[in-house]
């Protein structure tokens, strides 16, 4: 009885267990969730974790470095929502292709250009037929390498993810095998859906979007470059065929005394004007070569590199910025040893051999957009203000140098002689007051833009003879070698007093430039 009494006391007295608390950090708890949702997510943690791994090893070690002829190369394949192959070029804009479909991306970028290379292919013309092969043939080679380290990283990335974070042999191996899958996928989707055609259709970002109005049509190019190419190994033979013929030409012969000086213009950033300028200027001995601008054709410190040759022409380079350089440009050329970048700021004229130039450059900067809009108030602003500072120069230049000579008129007066260029067409005529203006031809064949056209332009360049006393121009030889697709070499030789009185340049001595050369 009392043994019971005390069970059924104790039953009594003890306190009911009280529910268990929920706590958050109990739910995270694997042992505490569903069965169901335990086991798919061991199934999809190798599958996601192998994705991420195979992304991050893709953004880290998936580019490949390479050559293709003269261009250094970083190629990657990117995974991405919707499949294209972009080129970049920069800092001068992309172009973009709609190539394939997929979740990839091919990502090319020219890193630099090898100008050790490509001088040697300028210093043999007959390389340049085959060089469109051989960087087509380079790239090949490059996607084949590129593709197959894409995927090596993308494995390696997704076994490394999937085994480090599971801690688990077996999850390592399944998640290599998901990244192989989705490699394989990938790549046969893109090769299934590649479009040929879609390069005709590309698309430009940045300042290269301008491209297409600036050279003109791409395949037109592209159609003439090999005629082009065989027409360069001609070059030049043909100056050192013109400076004989100079020898024994029966007009006016040039001293020792004589100054000479070379005038070229607007090069456009073609590689083949620098040996003609150093064959031009080896053989008349010339004392100082004068650039009345245009030296590139979009301004970006990517170009500065072409004006290296400058230093390793042993002479005077005088310079003056054209429309299409920049102020970048211009400091790449003050660089280079032996140039002079006449910039109008001095408040001076600046003496190179034995002459006084007085510069300044031009006002605008064109060239990556369409400029034929552009007020003609802009370049007669600009020339009226560097006139200003010219005419009170003390004593006066010998030689103006300005890009540009729609308003030439307004130097009429202040210096015997101006030099430009802009127009790509050489001319001289006589302003009222004395002053000639010498208008120089493209020395560059117009670049790109000489590709164009079924007409060709021609590559033009001067060398102007001065009397040492007076320092005044007594004559000049002008130099003409034939465009694209021809071998020809000319001649003129001009003397300053029978040409006085010669064509005045237009009856409108300022019309609106075409500010597109």
């Amino acid at each position: 009885m009392c043994y019971q009494q005390g069970v059924e006391a104790t039953t009594q007295t003890a306190a009911p267990e009280a529910p268990r608390r929920f706590r958050w950090r109990d739910g995270v708890r694997p042992a505490t969730w569903p069965s169901w949702l335990r086991r798919t997510l061991s199934v999809l943690s190798p599958v996601v974790l192998a994705l991420v791994g195979a992304w991050i090893a893709l953004s880290v070690a998936g580019t490949t470095q390479a050559y293709a002829g003269p261009l250094a190369i970083d190629v990657a394949f990117k995974p991405t929502i919707g499949g294209e192959s972009i080129i970049r070029l920069d800092p001068v804009g992309a172009v973009v292709l709609d190539t394939h479909q997929g979740p990839v991306t091919l990502d090319i970028s020219v890193r630099e250009v090898d100008l050790d290379g490509l001088n040697g292919i300028v210093q043999d013309p007959n390389t340049l037929s085959s060089l469109d092969e051989e960087i087509t043939n380079g790239i090949q080679d490059v996607l084949v390498d590129a593709a197959i380290r894409a995927a090596l990283a993308a494995v390696i990335g997704a076994a490394l993810a999937a085994g480090l974070v599971l801690r688990s042999v077996r999850r390592a191996l399944l998640g290599a095998a998901v990244a192989a899958v989705a490699v394989v996928g990938t790549y046969g989707l893109a090769a299934l859906t590649y479009d040929p055609e879609s390069v005709r259709e590309p698309a430009y970002t940045g300042p290269l979007a301008a491209a297409p109005q600036l050279i003109g049509n791409a395949e037109d190019i592209a159609t003439n470059f090999d005629a082009y190419a065989d027409q360069l190994a001609g070059f030049v033979t043909n100056v050192a065929a013109v400076y004989d013929t100079t020898l024994n030409l029966e007009t006016f012969q040039p001293t020792d005394d004589t100054i000479r000086v070379l005038h070229v213009s607007d090069l456009h950033l073609n590689p083949a004007a620098w040996d003609i300028i150093d064959a031009v200027a080896e053989q008349y001995d010339v004392d100082v070569i004068v650039d009345t601008g245009d030296i590139v054709d979009q301004g970006t410190p990517v170009e500065s590199a072409y004006v290296r040759p400058i230093g390793e022409l042993g002479r005077p380079y005088v310079f003056v910025k054209g429309n299409h350089d920049s102020v970048a440009t211009a400091a790449a050329v003050a660089a280079q040893p032996g140039a002079v970048v006449l910039d109008g700021e001095a408040g001076e004229a600046v003496e190179v051999a034995g002459l006084r130039f007085a510069g300044a450059p031009d006002p605008r900067f064109t060239p990556d957009k369409s400029v034929r809009g552009i007020p003609d108030d802009t370049i007669r602003t600009g020339t009226e203000d560097f006139a200003d500072d010219a005419a009170e120069l003390d004593p006066p230049p010998d030689v103006i140098v300005f890009h540009d000579p729609s308003h030439a008129e307004l130097f009429d007066g202040i210096a015997p002689l101006v030099l430009s260029g802009h127009a790509h067409k050489r001319d001289t005529y006589t302003l009222d007051e004395g002053t000639r203006v010498m208008v120089q031809g493209s020395t560059g064949g117009a670049g790109l833009r000489g590709l164009r056209d079924e007409e060709p332009t021609s590559v033009n360049l001067s060398v102007l003879y001065f009397n040492p006393e007076t320092k005044r121009l007594v004559a000049w030889d002008d130099l003409t070698l034939g465009g694209l697709g021809q071998t020809s070499a000319e001649i003129d030789r001009h003397q300053a007093d029978e040409d006085e009185g010669a064509a005045q340049g237009p009856e409108d001595p300022s019309p609106a430039p075409d500010l597109e050369n």
